[in-house]
């Protein structure tokens, strides 16, 4: 079976952004499984982050190379020494 990433749904716009992180800078509660209620990327300027979810998938996000975040599913990152990344939370656009 060919694994299918997740997409962001169309009617969903950019939100709030996390600042931006580094390995020391990343908040604990990135480190450990937690979930998000949105849609949400996670996205990397530099080095390259580990990315787990419960679903088993482990993707490696590096520059140029996003990782979908499904809201309610639990996840955790592992970024990398020479890390810099921030997630971009999105929400529903008013119609």
């Amino acid at each position: 079976m060919t694994f299918v990433p997740p997409e962001i749904p169309a009617a969903a716009v950019p939100g709030r952004r996390t600042a931006t992180f580094t390995a020391t800078t990343t908040p604990a509660g990135l480190l450990r499984d937690h979930l998000t209620a949105v849609w949400a990327e996670l996205v990397v300027l530099a080095g390259s982050v580990l990315f787990v979810d419960e679903t088993s998938r482990r993707i490696t996000a590096t520059p140029g190379r996003r990782v979908t975040i499904v809201p309610r599913t639990r996840h955790h990152v592992e970024p990398a020494d020479d890390a810099e990344f921030y997630v971009q939370f999105y929400e529903h656009a008013e119609r």
